[in-house]
């Protein structure tokens, strides 16, 4: 599936094609599209008041949203301030009800911070944006190419993060990561941990293609210029827009965004980010031909058959998304080798919906929760006469008033379910699994993270044990 933005010579969205208007390529082959379908908002304000994720999933299921990050990994605090204040700028120049759903994100080297849940109250953003006290970087540039290797490792894994989390949402995402960004490094500067970084950079692209997330990075500082860049498509030295060296910048461009550079009119950055998310045309194809290799990057370009016209989509795909290979730092020690996404899942604080689940406190004993998934989110097999059977992982951690991690406890469950008249399983009921975890004081709160193994999509939910103003940092 492809989210295509068209433009006209002078950089206006184009809204009136049809499916013929298109050619796909992929790896320079003709494409045949099979759905095709255009997505174009109205100037005007939401008609449905949006204040969650739980919401946005329920009401306006296809409806494109939007998430601003404010990237504090290696911005400068006089820049951060700039992107705030640009922030504001935006928000300030919209009606008191957004044009889409918004989600307000603040990452560093040890955090994702959700500040303001999806919301379509301009209110609620600025609130948030306020309340928010931005952490000083902890890492000292005591060497140049480990802070850099971490920088990219925390900037690769919270957009991981954040595409993961919202899957579960089919409308389109737009990602506007405000920051300055890192500087390019070439792969041979990175011998102690290639290898992961580059298995993390693949599966964040595939994930955001899986997710429907195009990303736009807008640098508050300002540079001479962009980089050049490689036309991948006519056939430069690498194929893979990461193969040469790592910059996150172009991460955008891969997946149908823009970097944004040299620019004090960061505001409008955003407008115009946040317009090519929300009208574009959305193609589909099957690919005519297949690879085996694990790290082969699949070209696409989209090319319209009016010469005036361009189409901007991501570039491609690795065939196959490899696995992440986990040293013993990665591993959690009271578990066996838990799954990096997992882990990932419970650092942050966003809701994860790609497997809905419900928490609900055991009134007999405060200690005990009962965690409920849909059964039609699982993937049952088949476990003998009239019974199928799937494993759900769970992964339970408490926080204290400072974010700091108290206690977690995780369990592979071996669940059962029984067959109906028609020897299916019956989907439309709903599997309880069982979790205890200390809730005395100092917790504060408390992250639940459902992994389903059979398709590895995660669901993740906050309890908070406290009032909210009450944590060190009040906004999430």
């Amino acid at each position: 599936m492809l989210d295509v933005v068209v433009t006209d010579k002078k950089g206006q969205l184009v809204n009136n094609l049809a499916k013929d208007d298109f050619q796909v390529y992929e790896d320079k082959v003709p494409q045949t599209i099979g759905a095709f379908d255009v997505q174009q908002s109205p100037l005007t304000p939401a008609k449905v008041a949006i204040n969650s994720t739980y919401e946005l999933d329920k009401l306006e299921p296809d409806a494109p949203a939007n998430i601003l990050v404010l990237d504090e990994i290696a911005t400068r605090f006089e820049d951060r301030a700039f992107a705030r204040y640009s922030i504001e700028q935006y928000l300030n120049a919209q009606g008191d009800t957004l044009l889409q759903p918004t989600m307000l994100v603040a990452v560093d080297m040890q955090h994702l911070l959700v500040l303001r849940d999806y919301t379509t109250s301009k209110k609620q953003i600025l609130s948030a944006l306020d309340h928010h006290h931005a952490a000083s970087n902890s890492l000292q540039m005591e060497s140049k190419k480990s802070w850099n290797e971490a920088q990219y490792n925390a900037t690769f894994n919270w957009l991981t993060v954040v595409a993961e989390a919202t899957s579960g949402h089919p409308g389109h995402k737009n990602i506007i990561w405000i920051g300055s960004g890192l500087p390019t490094i070439l792969w041979s500067y990175l011998p102690s941990d290639a290898e992961k970084l580059r298995s993390a950079i693949e599966i964040c692209t595939n994930m955001l293609r899986d997710a429907r997330v195009t990303l736009y990075t807008v640098d508050p500082v300002g540079v001479s210029g962009e980089p050049e860049s490689v036309d991948l498509f006519e056939g430069g030295e690498s194929a893979d827009p990461f193969g040469g060296q790592v910059e996150f910048n172009a991460m955008a461009k891969a997946t149908g965004g823009r970097a944004f550079f040299g620019r004090n009119d960061v505001d409008h950055l955003i407008e115009s980010s946040v317009q090519a998310g929300a009208n574009f045309y959305t193609l589909s194809y099957t690919p005519t031909s297949a690879s085996d290799d694990s790290k082969a990057f699949r070209r696409i370009k989209v090319v319209m058959n009016d010469p005036n016209l361009r189409a901007t989509t991501r570039e491609g795909y690795y065939a196959k998304t490899p696995a992440l290979q986990l040293d013993e730092n990665d591993r959690d020690k009271s578990a066996n080798s838990m799954r990096l996404d997992l882990s990932l899942a419970g650092q942050s604080m966003m809701v994860y919906d790609a497997v809905p689940i419900t928490v609900t406190r055991d009134l007999a004993s405060p200690d005990s929760f009962h965690i409920y998934v849909k059964a039609s989110n699982v993937p049952w097999r088949s476990a003998g006469p009239h019974l199928f059977a799937a494993d759900i992982t769970v992964l339970v951690e408490s926080f204290d008033k400072k974010d700091k991690l108290l206690n977690h406890t995780s369990q592979v469950h071996a669940m059962k379910l029984p067959s109906n008249s028609e020897g299916t399983a019956l989907e439309s009921s709903a599997v309880k699994m069982m979790a205890s975890i200390s809730t005395q004081a100092p917790a504060a709160r408390l992250r639940f993270v459902v992994l389903v193994n059979g398709t590895g999509k995660l669901g993740a939910v906050n309890l908070f044990l406290v009032d909210k103003k009450a944590l060190n940092d009040s906004t999430p």
